[in-house]
């Protein structure tokens, strides 16, 4: 009986430690999603079709150290260097 509710407690601990949903919200050209703890730390991503047909995607964490973006496709990146030779 004592294994057993040892088990329990630990089930219930390791439940409560896992992230948990915090938005999940979905429409035709919109989605959002948000786990975490609210107030102390989340990850999400959101995403919306443009009228264009392209699919733009922010992926976010914002926790102690203020709102981050991970990994977007929404702003385009700048072109690598060009190195000139200086003969």
């Amino acid at each position: 009986m004592k294994i057993a509710l040892a088990f329990f407690l630990c089930l219930v601990g390791v439940s409560l430690a896992l992230p948990s949903d915090i938005i999940d919200f979905e429409l035709d050209n919109h989605e959002h999603e948000q786990e975490g703890q609210a107030g102390r730390a989340v990850e999400g991503e959101y995403s919306w079709v443009a009228p264009n047909g392209e699919e733009y995607v922010v992926q976010y964490v914002a926790d102690h150290l203020g709102y981050r973006v991970v990994d977007s496709n929404v702003v385009p990146q700048a072109p690598e260097p060009v190195e000139v030779d200086d003969e």
